[in-house]
């Protein structure tokens, strides 16, 4: 069975947005998480991230945009405005208390000041109480994945959730969309090859292969024989391309319409071997035409064509297992659909699954490359999201901000870079980062910033144009440091690490008026690691894994470090339960990341004062850090006597941890499910 390329008009071919309807003066603002996203992948794939591209030709590129190594961090760090050592460098568990129930997020910022808040896709940031839940922290609809994500589709991804419940069954799945695609519908087979269609600007809409839209007809000419099936299409010639790729096809009949529900709305049929001799009935507007193997009807066969094989029966989860690109960004394009409030914003948190591993296949994957389609399929959703902003006139008054949770990865390319994540170099810290849409004015459309940003920042950002306080301090602020003692528990029960973030809005709308360090004058990525104006120190590479110390050229080639490039910084950190502070000056690299973005150049013996500077500003932060699961030893929070540890969160806040309660909660729901266990209703 196989499903159509789902092709959306590429941005500058979307509707015109001169139309501006009456909106909230609060801007609507979308956020996308793209997985493991290479840095110079968007710039080797244009041909299949048309829409990507064009949002990032037409805004600001942020040329030194910052991240963690890997994703949990990152996507912590997003939520709650505070950096990776204030959270942990740890990936998190089903059950970890990593975001502590005090912050406030981003998401309960917005939404006191009226905004109407949607997460779609990966979440991957723990969930040990209830009160760690999207829905309980200023989302009005989350769905997604509890982890990385797993299988793209079918039931073997992992753990799906909705608000506050396990999604495995559609019974189940309170919003989901107007019609999904059947899991079985993701085999690799029969792709569409040369038939893709696709479109290149404004009144330039052509296609490959053997479709031509001159041949097209009206409805009226072939509205005849038996449907062999029927596919979810965005235009004719997509439609043609179908009947091409179907064995047995003789002709197609396409209606117009329907593409944004994503109905089957392209009708692959077969010549029974007769035309009607009446008029018959048809949809105005339906276009039809002859498989372009096959120019006029085939001749009226000598016996009855046997009926075709019945369809299979739906199955019970076909939203809940559908491939994860198509059913977060299908969600994402739903939830500016069904708002019907125009003086209301809208907040959009979409966190695709791709490029992640698996290398699942994209369903009608054009490109020959499944790492590639992954990016193709995330892009029709971006595509489809920007033209219905701009369907319902409120694109003018959007901002989107776009960037990888770290650096790319496998066939990942981080070209000119070093390293890939699960590294210290810029490779995997460094993001493609950009911000766009029609809140950026005309003037700085198309331009680059190269002030230094972490993805932690854009909290405060969307706090500051919500019109909400772009701080979250704690009641009680944390002890100061003491160098001698650095397992000392500055936060104890009654504080928290403050908000690291900085609001970026003016640095981005007049640059020129700010220095590279002006977000950050020490900017912390990880324990080993601090970024200050053009400089980096870099101790050693993370205890997490082995790293690749290479770079990997544009054709995906690794060259591995000569012996100039050979460096004590390319050695892994001691484990984090060993030592809290970063190895012993002696070992680090200094790097001039405006002048070596590659990092091939070791410059610390020749500014030993940099050098000091840096490190005696790195062993400071570290000593306030704050790894909530242990990670780095014993956890600097509240204690709690039931469980007899510590915590990020107060235990009196998240509720009774009832294990055996809440488990037999969530399998109720299916036998592989998982969720909270503190705080859950019913479980006392």
């Amino acid at each position: 069975m196989r499903h159509s390329v789902l092709c959306f008009a590429s941005l500058l071919a979307s509707l015109p947005t001169s139309t501006h309807a009456a909106t909230s003066q609060k801007p609507h603002i979308i956020s996308i998480l793209q997985d493991d996203l290479g840095y110079d992948d968007i710039n080797l794939n244009t041909e299949w991230t048309k829409n990507i591209s064009s949002l990032q030709n037409e805004g600001i590129q942020l040329t030194n945009h910052y991240t963690h190594w890997h994703c949990s961090p990152t996507r912590r760090s997003f939520l709650s405005g505070r950096l990776p050592i204030h959270h942990g460098e740890q990936l998190s568990g089903d059950t970890s208390d990593d975001i502590d129930v005090r912050m406030e997020w981003v998401s309960s910022k917005l939404k006191k000041q009226g905004y109407s808040t949607h997460w779609f896709g990966k979440w991957h940031t723990g969930f040990r109480s209830y009160k760690h839940l999207a829905i309980s922290n200023g989302f009005d609809e989350a769905v997604g994945s509890f982890q990385t994500g797993g299988a793209y589709a079918g039931p073997s991804h992992s753990m799906r959730w909705e608000n506050d419940h396990p999604l495995y069954k559609d019974s189940i799945f309170i919003n989901k969309p107007a019609s999904c695609i059947p899991s079985d519908d993701y085999e690799p087979s029969d792709p569409l090859g040369s038939t893709y269609h696709f479109y290149t600007g404004p009144g330039t809409e052509t296609t490959t292969g053997m479709c031509d839209p001159a041949t097209f007809h009206a409805n009226s000419d072939m509205p005849w024989g038996v449907k062999m099936s029927s596919v979810a299409v965005v235009s004719a010639a997509e439609c043609c391309g179908e009947c091409t790729t179907a064995a047995g096809c003789t002709h197609w009949v396409y209606e117009p319409g329907k593409s944004m529900a994503r109905t089957k709305n392209c009708h692959i049929k077969r010549n029974s071997g007769k035309k009607p001799d009446g008029p018959v009935e048809q949809k105005d507007g339906s276009t039809c035409g002859y498989n372009s193997n096959t120019p006029t009807p085939s001749p009226p066969s000598p016996s009855p064509s046997p009926p075709p094989a019945p369809p299979p029966a739906p199955s019970e989860a076909e939203c809940s297992n559908e491939y994860s690109t198509d059913l977060w960004g299908q969600l994402a394009v739903d939830a500016v659909t069904k708002h019907t409030n125009v003086s209301q914003p809208l907040y959009i948190h979409l966190c695709f699954e791709a490029v992640h591993t698996p290398y699942d296949k994209a369903p009608g994957d054009p490109t020959g490359n499944t790492y590639v389609g992954m990016m193709w399929r995330a892009d029709i959703y971006v595509g489809a999201l920007v033209n219905q902003l701009k369907a319902k006139g409120w694109y003018d008054n959007t901002l989107i901000m776009y960037s990888p949770d770290n650096g790319g990865v496998g066939s990942g390319i981080n070209y000119p870079l070093r390293g890939e994540k699960h590294s210290n170099w810029e490779g995997g810290l460094r993001t493609a980062a950009f911000v766009s849409g029609g809140l950026i004015p005309p003037s700085l459309r198309g331009t680059t910033n190269s002030i230094n940003m972490h993805i932690v920042d854009w909290y405060a950002t969307f706090a500051f144009l919500a019109g909400a306080s772009t701080t979250d301090d704690p009641p009680t602020m944390p002890l100061p440091v003491d160098p001698s003692n650095p397992k000392l528990n500055i936060y104890g029960n009654s504080s928290f690490p403050p908000l690291d973030g900085r609001n970026v809005w003016p640095m981005l709308m007049s640059p020129s008026n700010y220095s590279i360090d002006s977000a950050h004058k020490y900017l912390v990525l990880s324990k080993e690691v601090v970024v200050a104006g053009k400089w980096k120190l870099l101790v050693s590479q993370p205890h997490f894994k082995s790293q690749n110390n290479g770079w990997k050229s544009r054709e995906g080639v690794w060259r591995q470090p000569n012996t100039t490039e050979t460096m004590p910084c390319m050695g892994q950190d001691v484990a984090p339960s060993k030592s809290s502070l970063p190895l012993p000056n002696g070992t680090v690299c200094l790097f001039d990341v405006r002048a070596d973005p590659g990092e091939h150049w070791d410059v610390a013996s020749s500014n030993s004062d940099v050098v000091t500077e840096l490190y005696a500003s790195l062993n400071n932060a570290i000593l306030g850090q704050r790894d909530c699961s242990g990670w780095s030893g014993p956890v600097p929070g509240p204690y709690d006597p039931f469980r007899k540890r510590t915590g990020c969160s107060p235990p009196e806040l998240m509720g009774v941890c009832n294990d055996a309660c809440a488990n037999a909660k969530w399998k109720a729901f299916d036998a592989k499910a998982d969720g909270p266990i503190c705080g859950v209703p019913g479980c006392v």
